[in-house]
């Protein structure tokens, strides 16, 4: 299975090394001449190098997947293997994000900007992309919002050509005022502009538009809890996960449902805490965890 399947790990200092799943492939990154693009630089890379053409399904995975899913190699393969024939495979990197948000754009104009989705509708506009015209509900049935997929040659080759060319195009013209391409309020101690929180949302979009063969992990409460949370977000997470399955399962959100998940998000008060422990507490760059 996995000769068929190419999911590698970047390392972009020596210490992720001995960090990184064995079962994946390690990818020397070095010299990661764009640290602020992220994945997205990386996305270019196995597109320009034409490592997505090796295999039957290619995805990248960053050194932190273990420590925010808890999710081994085996275990994806497995997963993959048992659901075979989609041209894409998502993980949602964040799987307590449908709890504490309606969607991934409103996440991020809480955590990074109010104009986060006026930023991410102006570069799609640019590069002619359209998004819906309202951001609807998204679980973890619909929502990656992150670079965690596995897909196709054919959806590699539509997703460059379609977003990832387009991107770094626009980089040719930018300013050194647009926002889009402005460092992101963020944690890193290595800046990271905004376009690259924008392009992990790109993902679900595109995905539901174009009617991309997909499949989403199955989180459940239980593997979402099973995560290694801040204690004030394990109580939350506690607390929330049956009220908003419920809600989910009932149907259409209302005005009063979203205007309660976003005040009860707003009453944590995280602050500069993360919501996942993920980052090693001695250097954000390494996961806390990893399989040994």
């Amino acid at each position: 299975m996995g000769s068929s399947i190419g999911i590698y790990q970047p390392f972009f200092k020596a210490s992720v090394i001995e960090r990184l799943d064995p079962g994946f492939i390690a990818l020397d990154w070095l010299l990661n001449p764009t640290p602020a693009l992220r994945e997205l630089a990386l996305h270019r890379h196995i597109a320009v190098q034409g490592i997505y053409s090796r295999h039957q399904l290619t995805g990248l995975l960053s050194p932190k997947f273990f420590s925010k899913t808890n999710l081994r190699s085996q275990q994806v393969y497995a997963w993959i293997a048992d659901n075979p024939g989609h041209d894409i495979y998502l993980i949602n990197g964040g799987p307590y994000g449908p709890y504490t948000t309606y969607n991934s754009v409103e996440r991020s104009k809480i955590t990074h900007h109010p104009a986060f989705e006026s930023w991410m509708r102006a570069l799609c506009g640019t590069i002619g992309f359209k998004p819906p015209e309202e951001l609807s509900r998204q679980t973890n049935a619909n929502r990656c919002s992150c670079n965690y997929w596995i897909a196709s040659p054919t959806f590699w080759e539509s997703w460059v050509r379609e977003v990832v060319a387009p991107i770094f195009e626009m980089m040719r013209s930018c300013k050194e005022t647009d926002e889009i391409f402005a460092y992101v309020k963020y944690r890193s101690p290595t800046p990271a502009y905004n376009v690259t929180f924008i392009y992990e949302r790109l993902i679900d979009y595109y995905v539901a538009q174009k009617k991309i063969n997909a499949i989403h992990y199955p989180w459940n409460a239980q593997s979402v809890l099973s995560l290694n949370y801040h204690p004030s977000v394990r109580v939350y997470l506690e607390e929330m996960i049956p009220l908003v399955d419920r809600i989910d399962a009932a149907g259409p959100w209302s005005e009063s449902d979203k205007a309660w998940l976003k005040e009860r998000f707003a009453a944590l008060n995280l602050g500069n805490v993360s919501a996942v422990l993920a980052s090693d507490p001695a250097d954000f760059d390494l996961p806390r965890f990893y399989p040994k």
